[in-house]
């Protein structure tokens, strides 16, 4: 499920999702709901919160982003 297998198609991993949500946050701070609206409008298939959610802790774990509230933002340090 994080990385694509035989099994899961590379738009269905994480790792895929969350490079989107690493582009995405490269403009600037964000809040969840308009967050998973812009993953929407650029990715290639529809994505639900939880999907989002995954890949949102995912990258909190590896240090990518940080939060505050409800805004996540790129971790730079």
């Amino acid at each position: 499920m994080v990385m694509p297998t035989k099994i899961v198609k590379p738009a269905d991993s994480i790792i895929s999702i969350s490079a989107y949500i690493l582009k995405i946050l490269k403009n600037g701070s964000i809040n969840t709901d308009d967050l998973i609206k812009e993953l929407n409008e650029i990715y290639c298939k529809e994505l639900g919160i939880e999907k989002m959610l995954l890949c949102l802790d995912f990258l909190f774990i590896i240090g990518k982003i940080r939060s505050d509230n409800d805004v996540i933002e790129l971790n730079l340090r």
